[in-house]
């Protein structure tokens, strides 16, 4: 074999080679491994999910995959043992009545915890802090005046608010529970009352999500919806003409959560996640980037958003709500049907 030859052979054997490792290295960044991957389901804002999974990511190398999806929708799938490691959103009044679902987790940066968002109980680990508000387009409102509930019986307003189905959306279920206690001065059973001539002036539009609340008065297509208030501030981020107002009757601002599936086959990823999420830089960047409230005590809050102490906040007993979720879902829905009917 010639000298020429040789090198000719060798030079193929090295192309073939390097053409096998960039195939494998490809193949395994299309399809990592099971230890290097985390199916996360969760109600948040694309934009806002987005630049804190990028940073989880290129921090641990587990890669993610993202399910977008009502709290609902998240919990009736991880109940059929779909596969989700966790759910990334949904309020503990919300998911507090499947705490069976989820595995208990102490994370270690619960020392560092606002007092009133340490889970009693450790069941779930708190993300954010999440006011109820009501969000307006500024550019179809007109001379409408909303500062609060009783603002949303006008007439003006009948099938122009925007308001999800409670029983598929934690923020509209939110936001019915921060109704009847706001409205009932304290007494949710004497809500009832105006959340029927609310459901009125819905005019029989109940959207599916909470993302068709705040992207359909972003976008023109009502005049006020009922969201939270990190949505209305990814709106006015996105330039879009909206305005946020809190609710004059009171507002209950509610800690959402990251709960681990207790099916998940993916637990000390799951963990890694809940760790990272509730860090100091994670929240950092939540607080300062993308308008949320942070839980913990040496973060500083948020500078797109007034300061908690200047909201009319109302307290709501969270046994009670958690207990009740049902009975009130039940009732609203047959509110609805009702006024259908009439």
């Amino acid at each position: 074999m010639t000298k020429k030859l040789w090198i000719s052979i060798s030079l193929i054997i090295i192309v073939a080679a390097l053409f096998a490792v960039f195939i494998l290295r490809s193949i395994n960044k299309g399809e990592p491994r099971e230890e290097e991957r985390l199916v996360v389901a969760s109600p948040h804002p694309t934009q806002f999910m987005i630049p804190l999974i990028q940073e989880f990511e290129n921090e641990t190398g587990i890669e993610v995959e993202l399910i977008s999806c009502g709290t609902s929708e998240a919990i009736d799938s991880i109940r059929n043992d779909a596969n989700i490691d966790v759910l990334w959103g949904g309020s503990l009044l919300s998911v507090g009545p499947y705490k069976d679902c989820f595995s208990g987790y102490r994370t270690l940066n619960r020392a560092v915890f606002m007092d009133e968002y340490k889970d009693a109980e450790d069941e779930f680990t708190c993300f954010s802090n999440v006011p109820s508000i009501l969000m307006i387009n500024k550019d179809i409102i007109g001379d409408t005046k909303i500062n609060g509930y009783a603002d949303l019986l006008k007439e003006e307003l009948k099938g122009q608010i925007a308001f999800a189905d409670p029983d598929k959306s934690s923020s509209a279920f939110e936001h019915l529970v921060n109704m009847l206690y706001a409205m009932g001065d304290g007494n949710p059973d004497d809500g009832w009352d105006y959340v029927k001539e609310f459901v009125k002036n819905l005019d029989g539009k109940l959207l599916g999500n909470s993302s068709a609340v705040y992207n359909g008065v972003a976008n023109g297509e009502f005049k006020v919806g009922l969201t939270f208030e990190e949505a209305a501030v990814t709106m006015l981020k996105s330039d879009k003409h909206i305005e946020i107002i809190y609710m004059s009757e009171g507002v209950v601002s509610t800690p959402d959560g990251i709960y681990i599936s207790k099916a998940s086959s993916r637990a000390e990823n799951a963990k890694r996640f809940v760790d990272f999420m509730t860090s100091k830089d994670a929240q950092r960047i939540m607080a300062s980037d993308l308008g949320r409230r942070s839980v913990r005590k040496d973060v500083e809050a948020s500078g797109l958003v007034i300061p908690l102490d200047e909201i009319n906040t109302i307290p709501v007993d969270k046994d009670s709500v958690v207990k009740n979720k049902e009975l009130w879902l039940e009732k609203f829905d047959a509110l609805v049907k009702e006024v259908a009917d009439e």
